[in-house]
């Protein structure tokens, strides 16, 4: 059926620029804003089943909803006679499809991948997923700006009998994951294999699979080993190939399980990437300024401060020494007085290497971590440090042992009070600051959910408030670069803990740099120290006794977060780790269940294998002391973005 030139409501469509199996598209024109939109006029034949007005209606809602710089923005939909439609953003670029049939440079096709996946990883944290990522669904706003378009028609599609037993086309063949060709329930891992066929035929020139037929097709991708590419190209890095035979796994329990994964190692495995978003994206470290007079020069980058890390403390260590001697000569005089009596070590040694004063090369990051040791300033208990070449983060080793988790005192969800051995591990001595996570963004171009939905929570609560359900408000246009909403900025924060983040985000951090988010055991047992005895478990960091003066917590009065460091060393664990109480709860691996404690395995518990929230560590400046001990576990989704959330990783490596 031909409608060029027919009114459907408000849009006059202009002419059909597209056909497929479920619809057709047409260029319109919507006279009261005066632009152009590009209509989908759904086959009729969907209309006729019974329920596909709600089913339509629903997807519709969902994809709407969905709000990202990488994804085609749906505007309106509706119903003309027995045609169902969406109104969605026009975009005269072309498609992907029409740059594809030769082997793309690789930095492009990277950079294309990455992107669409970003916008895949961001929907299916909502629960949305795509069932036919495709070149052709991929459309180009600019050279190097693609957006995903038709999200959740397939389902509309797979959802009709009558097209079903019609034959009709539900999804395309050539970029159609094993499962979903069988008619498998499908789930983002679906959605990583049609993008990773997207990403084979942009770095080879051709998809993996051809034959005479779509079932042949079809019968390819469930039966036949995939042609490695590097026999279709040999200047692929063997690494991408690595990626790519697993991101096209057959079965869908040896792919990538998360977009995010994937991604970060597409990413490693082609570091001209890394670098060039360096380049592009530098400016993504402050916001841009206006001259302040016409003709007036742009004023320079500016470069972010380090955060609050010491090269090497020799003040402290000199006044510390003093402090020993005149402990130890008394020591001695009496040891020489009683013969048999030995003396052990108060302190054991510690390589005396100090750590790098340059700030490391913001390039892709490496899990390959620095094996030197640092001393701190001296307590009861040795304190080992490393730099961490990834990232250039300072971490504190917690060594393996026994300690007490949990609390017989208050929250139900803290008993009981049990003994757990961990091995040892690494942790970051501090929060990841502004200025870290500014630089993988600018590594990988990353965009967080609070970037990519628009907004973010905002604490307007009063001081001492925790009542989440008006203690905060949704601003629009917060995020990590605008903590407070689109006025605000981290240009003189680069030493602050990083907000604005969710789990999410949190983790994809974590995996750039090769680490992991801690566990709940490996956090507790960091802030609180190894006493394995009931009642000798710490409160806080520090000890039993709260200290406004130690911790930043709403009783402090000073009303946000404060940089990383600004209560060390009076604040610090008995490893040396800093604002564990305090400043900003900390996101950490665990899935939240109010009983696991009572089932958890007594070695490295590693958390529940599932659940609706992930929990939250160590209180924030706008909540009491209560919140901040070290037993207390808060609970949140793990999409949420708070102004008062913010995250430390850690590592098993030797």
């Amino acid at each position: 059926m031909d409608l060029d030139g027919a009114i459907i409501g408000q849009y006059h469509l202009v002419k059909q620029i597209g056909r497929g199996g479920m619809a057709a598209v047409y260029k319109a024109y919507q006279p009261n804003l005066d632009r152009y939109v590009a209509i989908k006029l759904l086959t009729p034949a969907l209309a006729e089943e019974e329920g596909i007005l709600a089913r339509f209606e629903r997807e519709a809602k969902s994809v709407a909803r969905l709000r990202h710089r990488n994804i085609l923005t749906v505007f309106d939909y509706g119903r003309y006679d027995r045609i169902f439609y969406l109104v969605m953003e026009y975009v005269g670029g072309g498609a992907f499809k029409g740059r594809l049939g030769w082997p793309q440079d690789l930095t492009y096709a990277v950079n294309i991948v990455s992107q669409v996946g970003n916008a895949l990883a961001y929907a299916h944290r909502r629960g949305v997923i795509h069932r036919d990522v495709k070149p052709g669904n991929i459309l180009m706003i600019e050279e190097d700006w693609p957006l995903l378009a038709d999200f959740g028609l397939v389902k509309v599609a797979a959802d009709s009998l009558h097209l079903t037993a019609s034959g009709a086309s539900v999804g395309t063949p050539q970029y159609m994951s094993p499962e979903q060709a069988q008619g498998l329930t499908v789930d983002q891992r679906s959605d990583i294999y049609s993008l990773g066929i997207v990403l084979y035929e942009a770095v080879t020139g051709r998809p993996p699979f051809r034959a005479d037929g779509p079932m042949a097709i079809v019968l390819k991708h469930i039966n036949e080993p995939l042609p490695p590419p590097r026999e279709l190209r040999s200047d692929l890095p063997e690494e991408m190939e690595r990626v790519i035979f697993k991101a096209l796994a057959k079965s869908p329990a040896d792919r990538y399980q998360r977009m995010e994964e994937f991604l970060v190692d597409l990413q490693r495995a082609h570091p001209p990437f890394a670098q060039q978003m360096m380049q592009r994206r530098s400016d993504l470290l402050r916001p841009h300024k206006l001259p302040a007079t016409p003709g007036s020069s742009s004023p320079p980058l500016i470069v972010p401060r380090l955060s609050r890390r010491r090269s090497f403390p020799w003040t402290k260590i000199i006044i510390a020494l003093l402090l020993l001697t005149l402990i130890l000569i008394p020591l001695a005089l009496k040891s020489l007085m009683m013969p048999s009596a030995s003396m052990a070590p108060l302190v054991s040694e510690v390589a005396r290497t100090p750590g790098p004063s340059a700030t490391p090369d913001p390039g892709p990051a490496v899990s390959t971590p620095s094996p030197s040791v640092v001393p701190a300033t001296p307590t009861s208990q040795a304190i080992e440090l490393r730099m961490w070449e990834a990232d250039g983060a300072e971490m504190a080793l917690i060594p393996a042992g026994e300690f007490t988790m949990g609390s017989e005192e208050l929250g139900g969800d803290e008993r009981p009070a049990h003994l757990v051995y961990l091995d040892d591990f690494w942790i970051d001595r501090y929060e990841v600051t502004n200025e870290r996570f500014a630089r993988f963004v600018a590594a990988t171009g990353y965009q967080t959910e609070a970037e990519g939905q628009g907004w973010g929570w905002v604490w307007t609560g009063a001081d001492g408030a925790t009542d989440l359900a008006t203690g905060w408000e949704q601003v629009e246009g917060a995020d990590w670069r605008h903590p407070r909403g689109p006025e605000s900025d981290v240009e003189d924060r680069m030493d602050y803990p990083v907000v604005l983040v969710s789990w999410n985000d949190a983790d994809a951090y974590c995996r750039w740099a090769g680490k992991l988010l801690p566990t709940e055991a490996q956090w507790e047992k960091a802030a609180r120290g190894s006493a394995t005895g009931l009642g000798q478990e710490r409160y806080y960091a520090w000890g039993d006794e709260y200290d406004s003066a130690r911790a930043n917590t709403s009783e402090s009065g000073r009303g946000g977060a404060m940089p990383v460091g600004s209560f060390s060393p009076q604040g610090d664990s008995p490893y040396g780790v800093f604002d564990l109480t305090g400043n900003v709860w900390e996101w950490v691996a665990d899935w939240y269940d109010g009983d696991y404690y009572g089932q958890a395995p007594s070695v490295d518990p590693p958390g529940p294998v599932s659940g609706d929230y992930k929990v939250l560590r160590g209180g924030a400046w706008s909540f009491d002391q209560a919140y901040a001990r070290t037993a207390f576990r808060y609970n949140v989704r793990p999409d949420y973005t708070y102004d008062f959330v913010g995250f430390r990783c850690s590592s098993q490596q030797e």
